[in-house]
């Protein structure tokens, strides 16, 4: 690793999407965990709220949060002006390579994302394809059972046809019998 590259990652870049950690961001911690220098910007990250500690010079500048990873704008202290962070041309090149750095993490997560968005639109076809095809067996179920509630009551229907016709035959028998002058047979002993 060259000098160069040496002191990017002792100061870390400034600009736009750097990670906060590159700038000197850290988790304020009221413990004492961290050490916060008075020059140091501490505040909270809109995100998740969590407590960040900053150099002064990423004052203004937009970072990641070293918690949610969030994109975070650092705010300028009042009374500050940018033109106080004035930076030399060999801080400008440590930002520089920083940036490259940066830009590589994302553009590597940037690919991740979008073999991960591929598996899961794969995913979200095969779930789409599998609940129309439950939407269909679910149609002929119910077709199924509109039919097995007409079947049945038509089998009611026959059933008391055939009950009220067991029992008009039998009705029938045993009266017409009676009519017909059929005594019955008494048995003098």
């Amino acid at each position: 690793m060259s000098e160069q590259e040496e002191n990017v990652e002792e100061v870390g870049g400034v600009l736009e999407g750097a990670p906060a950690e590159a700038i000197g961001a850290e988790t304020a911690e009221e413990d004492g965990g961290t050490e916060i220098r008075d020059t140091d910007i501490v505040f909270d990250c809109p995100h998740c709220g969590h407590n960040l500690a900053i150099d002064y010079r990423g004052a203004g500048l937009q970072i990641e949060c070293v918690n949610c990873g969030e994109s975070v704008l650092v705010p300028i202290p009042d009374g500050m002006k940018i033109d106080d962070l004035d930076i030399e041309p060999g801080e400008i090149l440590k930002q520089l390579f920083a940036t490259r750095r940066n830009l590589q993490r994302a553009e590597a997560r940037i690919e991740a994302l979008e073999v991960e968005l591929g598996s899961m639109t794969v995913q979200r076809n095969t779930l789409r394809s599998l609940v129309e095809s439950f939407a269909i067996g679910l149609e002929e179920f119910k077709e199924l059972s509109r039919n097995e509630a007409k079947l049945r009551e038509k089998a009611l229907g026959l059933m008391d046809r055939l009950t009220s016709d067991v029992n008009s035959t039998v009705g029938n028998a045993a009266h017409g019998g009676m009519v017909e002058g059929d005594e019955p047979v008494v048995s003098a002993e």
